[in-house]
């Protein structure tokens, strides 16, 4: 058991115990707030992906529903008579208003070259000037060229922002007229490549859905080409459906890109749904692949952003660095606290000792050179007169007066070790103190012949404190300015008071003392040697004793001193 308490104080006595516990502690904070800050971003990578999967499949759905409302405006041109432009427009309208992400609906007939005549006054009649138009060199709108076959706008809703469409042959335009020619031989919808849409300043980024119809009665076993009647064709502008595909569990703070999925360059971005201009969280990145849709492959890549991670992530990698910072400090300082108090110990007990050594000796000293006073008096009593008998008594009086402040003192600071005092406050008036110490050293002061006066510069002399405790306190500081203020010197008390403060002033025109002797007046030292006016001995106890009962009561104490020019010592409490 002593072997083991022998390593413990060795370890809390060595000087590298500090650094190691910093060292072992700061490491394993710093572990378990990387490992958990760690799993938290796998967590906010797991919900980023989940948001975007529920994202993708809610914009898929939406595709569909749009694209399936192609098949309600297509029953309108499956029966053997073309539907006029006024129930188009009607119906047209009704899917628009279900669904937004429609920017225009149109009717494209297949018009062979001897056929072009005939459809262009047929429409005449409602719209005068119509034509089969196509763009130039110069993206002008001119009559469309000679072709065998044609595709025009034939009706289009909603007509105004579409009016320079109106009659423009699809098949003037490479892309869109393979597209449509494709969509002839296999017989299925399909979907165009990206387009621009000019009449939308914002997002113009769009596609053509083309949605074959064909006339049942030329249609036998196999798919026939040749019974193609024309196509309905929804443009899709992709911001609305991406609109239409949030929903509020969606986070603004996500960037999705949508590309062609058989494209693995960047540059065939087609729509970037949320800002491009935003940090994005480079450290994160999901990619989920649309089904076929109309012989359109798509894929869509996410981002985070930088906000939407720091907003995710939470303090506790933080609170458990800080933590540990935080506990490891306080264990160390533990530490600290045991080496520092065990020092202290040891130089305390090494103090006492030498402390009760010293004032064993100028007791025993005070009273030896009493005895030798009085042998010597008593030896020839016959021989001595008057005034020598008077010096003999006068310095025996002063040894017993320094012995009994001596044992007083000591008394006090055996109690306040021993028993560990507590102060017992009371209200009580400050100026019964000051009677009782002006009768106190009332003898000493005539010896001296100094001039001791009490002020009073506020009518309110009742403290809360521990009368004993003050009492001790200002006879201890009484009595040093007696024994170190030369005959004929002042000593002035002054009670004030501010606010709800009383402050105790005790000014003396003594000795006084170097800024040294200030700075150690309270230390518990044995160094405190100096000798009063008349000779008096001082060890410092008293002193001692006075800050601890002060601070006991909360009272706090201030010390001006200039040597040879005196001390006032200010109690504020």
């Amino acid at each position: 058991m002593k072997r083991k308490q022998y390593y413990l104080k060795s370890l809390i006595d060595s000087k590298y115990c500090i650094p190691i516990i910093w060292i072992i502690g700061l490491a394993f904070s710093v572990v378990t707030s990387g490992f958990y800050y760690q799993l938290e971003s796998k967590k906010i990578e797991i919900k980023f992906k989940n948001e975007v999967n529920q994202f993708a499949s809610s914009l898929h759905r939406e595709f569909e529903l749009n694209l399936e409302s192609l098949y309600t405006l297509a029953t309108l041109f499956k029966s053997n008579e073309e539907p006029g432009y006024q129930r188009f427009i009607e119906e047209s309208k009704s899917i628009r208003k279900r669904n937004p992400g429609f920017l225009a609906l149109e009717w494209i007939p297949w018009v062979k070259h001897e056929m072009r005549s005939f459809y262009e006054k047929k429409h005449q009649q409602e719209f005068p000037g119509f034509k089969f138009i196509e763009k130039n060199s110069t993206n002008n709108l001119v009559n469309a060229r000679f072709r065998e076959e044609y595709f025009p706008v034939y009706y289009v809703d909603p007509y105004i922002k579409n009016k320079n469409a109106f009659g423009y042959d699809l098949a003037s335009e490479k892309k869109r007229y393979n597209t449509l020619k494709s969509s002839q031989l296999l017989g299925e919808p399909l979907i165009s490549d990206n387009i621009k849409l000019v009449q939308e300043k914002t997002n113009p980024e769009g596609c053509l859905a083309f949605l074959p119809i064909f006339d049942k009665k030329k249609q036998k076993k196999k798919h026939n080409p040749e019974s193609l009647k024309g196509y309905v064709l929804g443009v899709f502008k992709f911001s609305k459906i991406f609109e239409a595909a949030h929903n509020t569990n969606f986070s603004q703070e996500i960037q999705i890109q949508l590309f062609n999925k058989k494209e693995e360059t960047s540059n065939d971005i087609l729509f970037t749904y949320q800002p491009i201009q935003i940090n994005k969280y480079k450290d994160v990145v999901h990619q989920f692949d649309l089904p076929l849709l109309w012989g359109k492959e798509w894929k869509l890549i996410a981002h985070p952003t930088n906000k939407y991670v720091k907003r995710e992530r939470s303090f506790y990698p933080q609170l458990i660095l800080i933590a540990g910072i935080i506990f490891t400090s306080l264990i160390a300082l533990l530490f600290y606290s045991f080496s520092k108090r065990n020092t202290q110990l040891t130089q305390l007990n090494i103090m006492k000792s030498k402390f009760l050594s010293l004032i064993s000796h100028d007791v025993r000293g005070g009273i030896g050179t009493m005895d030798v006073l009085l042998k010597l008096v008593l030896e020839d009593f016959e021989g001595y007169n008057k005034n020598q008998l008077k010096e003999v008594i006068t310095s025996i009086e002063q040894n017993t007066n320094s012995i009994h402040l001596t044992l007083e003192n000591l008394i006090s600071w055996s109690k306040n070790e021993l028993l560990a005092l507590k102060p017992k406050k009371s209200l009580f008036d400050i100026t019964e103190l000051f009677d009782n110490i002006n009768e106190y050293f009332k003898p000493l002061i005539l010896l001296k012949n100094l001039k001791f006066s009490i002020h009073y510069g506020t009518k309110n002399t009742y403290i809360h404190a521990d009368k004993n405790m003050i009492l001790a306190s200002l006879r201890n500081i009484i009595s040093n300015a007696i024994k170190y203020t030369q005959k004929g010197g002042e000593i002035q008390i002054r009670l004030l008071q501010h606010k709800t403060k009383h402050h105790i002033e005790i000014e003396d025109t003594g000795m006084g003392m170097d800024s040294i002797e200030l700075q150690k007046l309270f230390e518990y030292n044995i160094t405190h040697k100096k000798r009063g006016t008349n000779g008096e001995s001082s060890t410092g106890i008293g002193l001692m004793i006075t800050k601890d009962f002060l601070d006991m009561n909360n009272a706090k104490v201030q010390v001006e001193s200039h040597l040879g020019k005196g001390t006032i010592f200010k109690i504020q409490i």
